[in-house]
């Protein structure tokens, strides 16, 4: 009966995606520190690695849109992605190390743009829902972080590796029982340039990468700085699940009240969260008040991501679908993060938990660019 339900097919892939994720996200800088990768070069790995969204995203969705296939790619990077990670373990060699992580990611990456691009063109044939689908992929994220705290505190972190290749293995599975929901190949090709002079969606792409980015610091040294005040792993994987937690129950319930206002309004309330948030985490100095203000990542990834789906979806052309997603991937969440994350290495070493604050003023300017210059409206 599972096999037999579309939605369930595509949790499964979201799912799969995010066992990788939820053990790259709390772990992996973890585990460069302990190959003996500083600050700043951990800042730079996580940085290069973000940064292949920039050239991998746009090609391989790309190739989903001409052809009318996107599953075809998918299965050819899942497999690739769990041989490169899985390499991991096997050499010692910094460099190489370096060399193999930023391999893996431009890899991984892609993925996650074409698995959207096909689940919303599935909803609009077979009538699911987007934030329930999507939702497995969030419990994935808890179950991963949370026991791959504590079979990573128990054997150490050699495992960060060996899960994450296990995760791409699951994945290339999923993918080979998700359905093949063909398009059209796009006769008429909107360009890469065409999509990011338009005066809607660059703006949109702006204000959504200045609140993401606002992320780099704690994707980057959060799990270092929690360790640094003594808290362990297992608790440190429940931190995380805990954020993912409550992004669950908002993608549950986000399609009761989606139709309320604008993606754009969405937008403004989730960078106002995001400032508030890292203006905390600025002073977050124990487990229940970092525990207390992980409740606000529901809103400040979560919301984001969700009205970025619904801007593509409602603004965008159909024959550009897989491309917008992949340039929202590739420029908010993977060059403007980048970006971040490459300083924050310098930061965090600089300010320790007071780099926070400048996370917080890179989602102000998010909200000030949703204000002035985004506009809800069709210009294709």
């Amino acid at each position: 009966m599972f096999f037999k339900n579309i939605s369930a097919k595509f949790s499964l892939v979201y799912f799969s995606i995010f066992m990788v994720i939820g053990i790259n996200a709390p772990f992996f800088p973890l585990w460069l520190s302990s190959k003996g990768f500083t600050e700043r070069y951990i800042a730079i790995i996580l940085a290069a690695s973000v940064l292949t969204k920039l050239f991998a995203n746009p090609f391989f969705a790309g190739l989903g849109d001409k052809y009318g296939n996107r599953k075809i790619p998918m299965l050819y990077l899942a497999f690739f992605s769990s041989v490169v990670l899985f390499s991991l373990n096997i050499f010692n060699s910094l460099y190489l190390i370096a060399f193999i992580a930023i391999i893996s990611w431009a890899l991984f990456a892609p993925l996650m743009p074409l698995t959207e691009s096909l689940t919303t063109t599935a909803i609009k044939k077979h009538n699911f829902d987007y934030g329930n689908t999507r939702l497995w992929g969030s419990v994935s994220f808890i179950i991963a972080a949370f026991f791959g705290g504590i079979i990573i505190e128990r054997y150490g972190l050699k495992y960060v590796p060996i899960l994450m290749t296990t995760g791409a293995l699951f994945l290339f599975i999923s993918v080979i029982f998700m359905p093949t929901i063909t398009s059209l190949p796009a006769r008429k090709n909107i360009s890469t340039y065409a999509l990011l002079k338009n005066r809607n969606f660059f703006p949109f792409l702006l204000a959504c990468g200045a609140i993401q980015s606002s992320h780099g610091l704690y994707y980057g040294f959060s799990t270092i700085y929690w360790k640094s005040i003594g808290i362990s792993e297992t608790i440190i994987g429940a931190l995380w699940a805990e954020g993912v937690i409550f992004e669950i129950i908002l993608l549950a319930y986000f399609y009761k009240f989606k139709n309320y206002t604008s993606p754009k309004n969405f937008l403004i309330l989730a960078g106002i969260i995001a400032i508030i948030r890292w203006a905390l985490m600025a002073f977050a100095d124990n487990v229940l008040f970092i525990a207390s203000i992980q409740i606000l990542h529901a809103f400040t990834f979560g919301l984001t991501h969700l009205a970025a789906i619904n801007f593509i979806s409602e603004v965008m052309p159909s024959r550009a679908q897989a491309k917008s997603q992949a340039l929202y991937s590739a420029i908010s969440m993977g060059a403007f993060l980048a970006i971040s994350i490459s300083i924050s290495g310098d930061l965090y070493r600089l300010f320790y938990d007071k780099s926070f604050l400048f996370s917080s003023f890179l989602a102000f300017i998010g909200v000030l660019i949703s204000l002035k210059f985004i506009k809800i409206r069709k210009t294709f």
